[in-house]
């Protein structure tokens, strides 16, 4: 029995001993990654000093052109959203970057039914890998599990099912969009307008998620902490006009109550009935986001 427990011992520090030794591998890996989802992460959370942050999930991602925002408004200006995220990863890249410094403005890009449905906490896990560095953003992360903080003692662990992301950006150059572009991810293409079904109205009053309610609040507290100017925009989808969901409901009565300029673009004809302006139903293309972030300029000046 002696003997099992030296032998035991010995291989549970060889384990250590290898999990730190190819955590560190990677994290060098990450810091020097040229662009991809990891340099835009990284940057947000480390570097960004940016007078405008935009934040959001896909939508937010390939709708807004930050250039045309700098040029028309003298502002520097980032964009931090994440393909696929929602509010958990909207908290971490908020407390990671106000943790740092106060933007000017921040820019919201929600979608109509983001309080219908849970907070997304796994998607954020996208963000294990700075876990140790950023302990502003461990407690959003551990929720996702009790069982998230013994498991972040691994490094490995940290970069589970991401090592296809972490590589990326070394074998194909700007497939996340170019660090030039300040965060934006252009999409190019047209979107058939033959393969999509008929125009439609949505008209939903489905239960809020009360874990997703909670996180949005936090988030908003978060930000009244600072003297940082939030505002909240609601991207078009081709095809649909959103008459009213139980979000949207929310949202404006919140939106008013708090002070918060919103921008509600979910009605919005002219985007919602032209399908060269978009690449798939739920994103604009390059060409219609420039047009889309032109509109939204000449709100905030109005601003």
């Amino acid at each position: 029995m002696k003997k099992l427990a030296i032998n035991l011992s010995i291989l549970l520090v060889i384990l250590a001993v290898t999990d730190r030794a190819l955590g560190g591998i990677l994290d060098i890996i990450r810091d020097n990654a040229p662009d991809g989802r990891y340099f835009k992460a990284r940057y947000s959370l480390n570097e960004c000093d940016e007078d405008i942050i935009i934040l959001g999930s896909s939508r937010g991602e390939s709708n807004y052109a930050p250039y045309l925002i700098e040029d028309s408004l003298g502002m520097t200006c980032w964009n931090a959203s994440r393909g696929g995220q929602g509010l958990s990863y909207f908290r971490c890249m908020e407390e990671g970057i106000l943790n740092r410094y106060t933007p000017k403005w921040l820019i919201l890009n929600i979608e109509a039914d983001i309080l219908d449905y849970a907070p997304l906490n796994e998607h954020a896990g996208f963000l294990r890998p700075f876990y140790n560095k950023h302990p502003e953003i461990r407690p959003i992360l551990n929720e996702i599990s009790w069982s998230e903080p013994l498991l972040m003692n691994s490094r490995l662990y940290a970069y589970n099912s991401s090592f296809y992301y972490l590589m990326r950006p070394y074998l194909i150059e700007g497939l996340d969009g170019k660090s030039i572009d300040k965060g934006w991810k252009p999409l190019l293409g047209k979107l058939n307008e033959a393969t999509v079904a008929p125009f439609s109205i949505i008209n939903t009053q489905l239960p809020l998620n009360e874990a997703a309610v909670r996180s949005f609040e936090t988030f908003i507290k978060r930000i009244e902490q600072t003297d940082c100017q939030l505002f909240m925009v609601v991207s078009p989808n081709y095809g649909e006009q959103v008459k009213t969901t139980s979000t949207m409901q929310y949202l404006k009565a919140f939106s008013e109550k708090h002070n918060i300029p919103m921008f509600d673009y979910s009605a919005d004809n002219f985007l919602t009935r032209h399908p060269e302006y978009f690449n798939d139903v739920q994103h604009l293309n390059k060409e219609g986001a420039i047009y889309f972030t032109r509109q939204l300029i000449s709100k905030l000046k109005q601003e």
